[in-house]
């Protein structure tokens, strides 16, 4: 068994372990941002495809009106 100095600068034990515990926690915390962003970047896209669905039910709606009109008028 070698003994030696522990430097004032070398973390303790305790003090590694609190280390690798906030950076594991930071890891996490990261991961599931991550993950957020992907759930959100998706329910964006979702949102902008059902206005497109809905703009377009409006544009054929907006169409078959103006056509009853015409024929209504003729």
């Amino acid at each position: 068994m070698t003994t030696r100095d522990v430097s004032p600068y070398e973390p303790r034990a305790r003090e590694r372990g609190e280390a690798v515990r906030l950076v594991r926690r930071i890891q996490a915390l990261f991961l599931e941002l991550e993950e957020l962003r992907r759930h959100e970047e998706s329910t964006l896209e979702l949102r902008a495809k059902e206005r497109e669905q809905l703009r377009r039910r409006l544009a054929a709606v907006a169409r078959r009106s103006a056509s009853d009109d015409l024929d209504a008028a003729a």
